[in-house]
């Protein structure tokens, strides 16, 4: 029987499976009423400002052009203009607040589409979650309003995220359970596979070793081999092609990186 205590070891465990609600709407609209509420407060210090400084009241007119005075009239009967800029300074700063904090949400990205398929199937199964969410609460995970805490998707090359999000699946189906065994012997995580981002890097950090290798050696190989000028061009526009696609792959370099040195 699955509950908030067996997911949230499994989101402390496994980062990737860290997926929130934004509340992208209700935060606007809390940031949307706050903002309303601080332009009214704007116009009534505006008014009241006017009132003193019209008031006849000498005390009063000094207002505008001294906050020490200003500020000593707290507590008196004179003191509505000062109680007004305290009550935006603390409306103020509870906007500021939510306002950063809502950029801040903002920069996380949408979950990678594996994690939240993974996250539902393990909700959803037996030996997992086994449907313990209820009513309004089981649909938290089918909304497309998800965060993820993890920015692991951000700082992968295009050769890493092709070798975690085609060929691990890939090795997965077709060939690990030749080799690895379910998780569910070191922890109840009931039947997830887990590849570890160090053994993917590693891997990936070989394989580029070996690209970065073999383009160069092998084209000056074959370059040697022919004799047909015409064709000596073909292979050194096709490998100059696959080194621009590799060096795209591996390094994420940015086009006018790509073009500098394809040209060089």
């Amino acid at each position: 029987m699955g509950d908030y205590g067996k997911l949230a070891s499994l989101m402390g465990t496994y980062h990737e499976m860290a997926l929130f609600r934004q509340f992208a709407a209700l935060n606007a609209k809390s940031l949307l009423y706050m903002q309303s509420e601080l332009v009214h407060l704007e116009a009534e210090l505006s008014n009241i400002g006017l009132e003193d400084a019209y008031s006849g009241d000498g005390q009063k007119e000094a207002f505008r052009v001294s906050l020490f005075k200003l500020k000593r009239s707290s507590g008196t009967d004179k003191d509505l203009q000062w109680r007004k800029v305290m009550e935006i300074r603390e409306k103020l700063k509870e906007y500021n607040t939510a306002l950063l904090q809502y950029a801040r949400i903002k920069r996380f990205e949408k979950p990678h589409p594996r994690d939240l398929n993974t996250l539902q199937e393990w909700l959803d199964r037996p030996e997992g979650g086994d449907f313990f969410l209820q009513g309004r609460e089981a649909d938290i995970w089918e909304s497309d309003d998800l965060i993820a805490l993890s920015s692991q998707q951000v700082d992968k090359d295009n050769l890493t995220r092709i070798m975690s999000d085609k060929v691990i699946p890939w090795y997965h189906h077709r060939l690990s359970h030749y080799f690895k065994k379910s998780t569910t012997n070191k922890r109840d995580w009931n039947g997830l596979w887990h590849y570890e981002d160090a053994t993917v890097l590693a891997i990936t950090n070989i394989v580029s070793t070996v690209l970065s290798s073999l383009l160069p050696t092998t084209s000056i190989l074959i370059l040697h081999l022919m004799e047909s000028y015409m064709a000596r061009l073909i292979v050194i526009m096709a490998f100059t092609v696959a080194f621009s696609l590799v060096l795209v792959m591996v390094a994420k370099a940015r086009r006018v990186d790509v073009f500098a040195v394809t040209t060089a």
